[in-house]
């Protein structure tokens, strides 16, 4: 009577403490008892089924809503790199005609100069010849050239057309970075260039940084890896709007260091900030999907992990952070310079 369950031994304290307990009724005793037994056992599997039902349904509907904001941000940045490229070959043919015609302008001007400079010698040698007639044309040609200010207009000329080639040249910077940001593939793997995917994707958000940080950049010599470049870019356009983010919300003007350099088969990138800094609280969940720290409407909590996907599952590779609250945050990417066989891609 030992081994009876503890429910069953209840009741028959309960119930049959005075009985006699015949064979039969001894009998009947253990087919209650391992009916009991039966039933925990059953119980504890139906409680073990729910739970690993609940687990996995749960599991699938993070990886549902991972999905949903991946397709998001992949469509996202399909739209801006499409609406890059067309704006980027919109901006093309006008930019095109404004060079060619201002370098033409510079020789037209180069030629005006010359022309000027000729009739001002020959006004010099006139003078020393000149009768009075002459004498008062020659003040008539010097009256005028004063009082339309020729010589400051020349001399202003040289500096409008160097202000307005810089200006062409960094309008050209500007498309080019746009084509280049727009033009890597989100779905295959291709030669990528990272020094220029930063260089790109900091030129489509400077009107963002200027006016809130300083870059600092040291870009080494880095060779191409392979990797999907659209996603890569994703990566960067998001670590930089977060270091941005950061040192905006510290209310200083701000420094953003980005530092590249190969080691051992793989390419580092560091982007560093000295913004708020990450809590030490919040350090393990960083990564997690959906997990943010803005305020309710500001964040979806999916940018970091859908950067961790895209580094360490689709391309094998690693990103870490470190991070001090008060004095700024570093991320580290690590990408394989030669990607294996084996890694998952796009599925």
């Amino acid at each position: 009577m030992d081994n009876l369950h503890r429910l069953l031994k209840r009741q028959m304290n309960k119930y049959l403490e005075d009985v006699v307990l015949t064979d039969e009724l001894h009998a009947f005793i253990f087919a209650v008892n391992q009916a009991y037994i039966d039933h925990d056992k059953d119980r504890l599997l139906l409680e073990r089924s729910i739970e690993i039902s609940a687990r996995e349904y749960h599991e699938k509907m993070d990886k549902i809503r991972i999905l949903q904001g991946q397709l998001v941000q992949q469509e996202k940045l399909a739209g801006i790199g499409q609406l890059s490229a067309g704006i980027a070959h919109e901006i093309n043919n006008p930019l095109g005609y404004a060079q060619s015609n201002l370098a033409t302008l510079k020789k037209y001007l180069d030629k005006i100069k010359g022309f000027l400079q000729t009739v001002a010698e020959a006004e010099k040698d006139l003078q020393a010849i000149a009768t009075e007639p002459e004498q008062k044309i020659l003040q008539r040609i010097e009256h005028a050239r004063q009082k339309n200010k020729i010589d400051l207009i020349m001399t202003d000329l040289d500096d409008l057309m160097a202000e307005s080639a810089s200006g062409l040249v960094r309008i050209e910077r500007i498309v080019k970075s746009l084509l280049g940001f727009a033009r890597h593939r989100v779905n295959t793997f291709e030669d990528y260039d990272l020094n220029q995917g930063i260089l790109d994707t900091l030129a489509i958000v400077n009107n963002k940084i200027k006016y809130l940080a300083a870059v600092d950049q040291d870009l080494g010599n880095i060779p191409c890896i392979q990797a999907m470049g659209g996603l890569i870019n994703q990566v960067l356009l998001n670590l930089i709007m977060n270091a941005i983010q950061a040192i905006q919300d510290k209310s200083v003007k701000g420094i953003l260091a980005i530092k590249t350099f190969e080691k051992d088969g793989s390419v580092y990138c560091l982007i560093t900030d000295n913004g708020i800094g990450i809590p030490k609280t919040n350090l393990e969940h960083i990564f997690t999907p959906f997990f943010t720290t803005k305020p309710v409407g500001m964040g979806t909590g999916l940018g970091l992990s859908i950067a961790y996907d895209i580094i360490v599952n689709k391309h094998a590779g690693e990103i870490t952070l470190d991070s001090a609250e008060g004095v700024g945050t570093t991320f580290i990417l690590r990408l394989p310079v030669q990607q294996e066989k084996n890694v998952v891609g796009l599925q």
